[in-house]
Parts: structure tokens; sequence; C-alpha cells
């Protein structure tokens, strides 16, 4: 459980991952780094500056161990915080569903 006064369900485990996020079909997606990531949410760094309650489709990339190809988790998240900072805007997403990609 997360600790006292904190909302979450869940531990966050502060795991560094490269993710896309995609807001619509044929444009580019916003791409970063998780800072932090649990069965239920995970928070970003992005340029982008998004909306709370937006639903984004999201691509979150597990690195393989060396020789192993890398696995993408593909998920659906909700916006919940957004965090203007120096550097670009924090955001706090909500994880809705999620399923694994095989490597090819």
């Amino acid at each position: 459980m997360a600790a006292s006064g904190d909302r979450r369900n869940r531990s966050r485990v502060p795991l560094h991952w490269a993710l896309r996020l995609f807001t619509q079909p044929g444009k580019p997606p916003a791409e970063s780094v998780t800072e932090n990531l649990s069965s239920e949410g995970l928070y970003c760094v992005t340029k982008e500056r998004f909306k709370p309650g937006q639903r984004l489709q999201c691509e979150i990339v597990i690195p393989a161990a060396p020789g192993a190809e890398s696995v993408v988790l593909d998920c659906h998240v909700t916006v919940r915080r957004v965090e203007p900072l120096h550097q670009g805007f924090g955001l706090g997403c909500h994880i809705e569903d999620y399923s694994l990609r095989p490597p090819l």
C-alpha cells in the first residue's frame, strides 16, 4: 500500500523506461521517459501539454536483458494531473488497461 497521506493504491517504482503518448492516429507521438510506474499509474515529463481527463494511447518500452528483445506494454491512460515545469509538463496518468506486445 502507499504511504499515509498518499492517494495512490499501489506503490510506485522509480523506473526510467521510454514511452510514447498518442493523441490521435497519424499524429506523431509525444516521447518521454517514465519517472515512476505502478500497475495503476505512471509519471513522466513531456514537452507537450495535455489536459486532465484526456485519454491517450501509450506505449512503454520494457528493456530486455542483453541478447533478448525489448517488450512493449500497450496501454490506455487517463491524464489525472498536469504540473508546469521548467523543462515541460509533469504528467500523472492512471493506467486504464494494458497488454503486452510480444517481441517480433
